[in-house]
């Protein structure tokens, strides 16, 4: 039987902002090391490995499995490298949408982390945003009630809800450029990825709570049942994403890398309805690393 916490949503925020605050200490006590040896010469690895800010959802910051493992999510993968191990200031927390990451508050963190001297500087913005927006809880409103005997996986779109979410994810991330623009560190690019086309088999999270699912009971509400068909739903909301973002890539204005990471997970490495295992952080990852080692002037830095 699921276990009851008794915890006050000033409780949570409070515990989320120790966290971060126990994280941007440690990353600059971690830069501050590095200064220190470079001086002394005793720390002459060159070049140097890249400086990361990472920002976005649980895609970045997962908590699970229970106990916890160190490489568990996209961020915690990069910072287990084997060489060239980048350095990475997460912000990112898990279950915050794109609309919460960069409200008033989490972009002026955001911000003030980059120009901040404390934090040495930063080569690049990682972003996972967008997955929350679309494939939450609120999944059921991108949808059209099935008609008898439904196949067509493209009637189950309300395309002009769609649309609208788009337009807020987009509206984030619009918010996002132009936040660098005006930080520290305009030049430095922002790599963003397009998750990977999640399977709507009802698997929750189990943890101390449950949690989810969020595509299946949304999906039954509106009569589209049949496994095979519903993947194809999901398949082509998120494509919708990663076409967003193939659009942000080709203004070179942005300065944005889009990770193209859909495609890349089995039906294996899905831990649950949104979320990869281990394994499927580790080849998530993997296209982050080789996206990054792509950027001209990264290659030889992770």
């Amino acid at each position: 039987m699921a276990q009851t916490i008794n915890l006050s949503y000033g409780d949570l925020r409070a515990s989320i902002q120790r966290e971060k605050s126990r994280r941007i200490r440690e990353y600059q006590a971690n830069i501050a090391k590095i200064k220190s040896m470079r001086e002394s010469g005793l720390f002459d690895t060159a070049p140097e490995p890249l400086r990361l800010i990472a920002q976005g959802d649980s895609w970045f910051d997962y908590p699970l499995p229970v106990p916890k493992i160190d490489q568990s999510d996209v961020v915690s993968h990069l910072q287990h490298l084997p060489s060239k191990t980048p350095h990475v200031l997460p912000l990112a927390m898990y279950g915050e949408s794109t609309e919460d990451m960069l409200g008033v508050v989490k972009l002026h963190e955001l911000i003030q982390n980059l120009n901040n001297p404390t934090n040495g500087g930063f080569d690049a913005i990682l972003f996972s945003g967008g997955g929350n927006d679309l494939a939450g809880n609120q999944f059921r409103l991108w949808l059209r009630d099935a008609p008898a005997n439904a196949t067509n996986p493209a009637d189950a779109l309300d395309q002009v809800r769609v649309d609208a979410i788009l337009g807020v994810i987009r509206a984030g991330y619009e918010d996002l450029f132009i936040a660098r623009d005006k930080s520290a560190y305009p030049e430095i690019p922002i790599f963003g990825h397009s998750y990977d086309f999640a399977i709507p088999n009802g698997v929750p999270v189990n943890c101390v709570v449950q949690v989810g699912p969020w595509l299946k009971p949304g999906l039954d509400d509106r009569g589209w049942k049949e496994l095979k068909t519903t993947r194809k739903i999901v398949r082509l909301l998120l494509e919708q994403l990663a076409n967003m973002l193939d659009g942000f890539e080709a203004d070179k204005k942005k300065k944005f890398v889009h990770v193209r990471t859909q495609g890349t997970l089995t039906a294996k490495q899905w831990a649950n309805e949104l979320h990869p295992k281990p394994e499927g952080f580790a080849a998530i990852t993997a296209k982050f690393v080789a996206a990054l080692r792509n950027y001209h002037k990264f290659r030889d830095r992770i």
